[in-house]
């Protein structure tokens, strides 16, 4: 049956990007194995599902080709060919018979039947991880500790009680094969599959480890020191290669996940790799022009106001933002100022005024009552 990513995490299918990732935070964190109740199998569905549907390009190549649409390699082949039903009018009926074929396919054409050896890469694991503004702008080292599945302790890895032997296994004879053949269609045809015994791994321990009952898996807590690079941005997704939870008996490891949570700041807010800020400005300041502080990352700098300014001029301070993730640089920091119209005036000051614009021509004849509402 053809994957419905989108019923898998229970969206519509013009669900948008901000729905399509609270869906799966929601369901992850349900079926996440390390729970009580949670499902391995439920759990890697969800995360193949989101993997493709968070991915703009592939969500595009899932919508266009459906069923024929490849998670790991993109879309392939034609849209709305099923394989499984080419092969049910051959008799073959399930997953299991349709990987069958394919080997029989491979025998007849003299190639190597297909050996499935069970060797599950580790679950992948995300988290959240807690950054202020500044740590999120120049980078930083964490500490963070997260409890998995790991290689077990005891054992190392090999599922063997400390002190016991590890044999070749007696039923596959250490190759982690086992050759069968099978009467089909086509005749008598000799397959190869992993060997029940030993899992494919072609050896036994005399006596399974006590800790991890032969799995060479166990739980424990590991405590990490992580590296944030620079320039990381609120809600951003940090991978940390081979952090997961181990996979079955020395295959590959999972990858662990960081989502990046950044603290406001009090003044300063971020757009890209730029950093923008606010600076009020009296009318007096903006007529004459002044230098003022500012604050920046970096510290406080100094401002040149030219006079003349107007209300809403934004001034660049050229390399004063965030570092470019991957490249050189930084972007800017951009200072809008606003000028602030005096409200409350003496008589002095309103004569003063007055002048000034006679200076340049202009009427400033009103109700005096005008200025009181101000003083109010």
């Amino acid at each position: 049956m053809a994957k419905d990513y989108y019923s898998t995490l229970g969206v519509s299918k013009t669900a948008s990007p901000e729905e399509i990732k609270r869906a799966y935070r929601r369901l992850a964190h349900e079926h996440h194995p390390d729970k009580g109740n949670g499902n391995e199998e439920k759990f890697k569905e969800i995360n193949e599902a989101y993997q493709v549907l968070s991915n703009p390009e592939k969500r595009q190549q899932y919508d266009q080709f459906g069923t024929a649409f490849d998670s790991r390699a993109g879309a392939q082949g034609f849209s709305g060919f099923d394989p499984n039903d080419f092969m049910r009018g051959f008799g073959f009926s399930g997953s299991a018979d349709f990987e069958d074929a394919f080997d029989i396919f491979s025998d007849m054409f003299g190639r190597p039947a297909r050996t499935r050896v069970r060797r599950e890469r580790g679950v992948d694991l995300e988290m959240e991880i807690n950054l202020s503004f500044e740590e999120a702008v120049f980078g930083t080292e964490k500490d963070i500790s997260l409890e998995k599945r790991d290689v077990c302790q005891r054992c190392k890895g090999s599922g063997a009680e400390v002190g016991s032997k590890v044999s070749t296994c007696p039923k596959c004879h250490g190759t982690g094969q086992i050759r069968t053949s099978r009467r089909t269609i086509f005749g008598q045809i000799a397959q190869v599959a992993a060997c029940d015994e030993c899992e494919g791994s072609g050896k036994v321990a005399e006596i399974v480890c006590s800790e991890c009952q032969g799995s060479g898996i166990a739980r424990r807590t590991k405590r990490l020191k992580v590296k944030i690079p620079a320039g990381v941005d609120d809600d951003s997704r940090l991978r940390i290669p081979g952090e997961g939870e181990a996979g079955y008996k020395g295959s590959n490891f999972g990858d662990l996940y960081l989502r990046i949570n950044v603290a406001p700041h009090s003044t300063l807010q971020r757009e890209g790799f730029n950093i923008l800020s606010e600076l009020p400005l009296s009318f007096y300041q903006a007529a004459l022009g002044t230098q003022v502080e500012v604050e920046t990352v970096d510290g406080r700098v100094n401002l040149k106001i030219p006079a003349g300014t107007q209300s809403e001029k934004t001034f660049r301070l050229k390399g004063k933002g965030v570092p470019i993730m991957g490249r050189s640089g930084r972007g800017d920091h951009l200072v809008t100022v606003h000028v602030i119209t005096p409200t409350k005036l003496t008589k002095k000051e309103k004569e003063l005024f007055k002048k000034l614009a006679g200076e340049n021509g202009e009427s400033v004849d009103v109700d005096e009552s005008f200025w009181g509402k101000f003083k109010s």
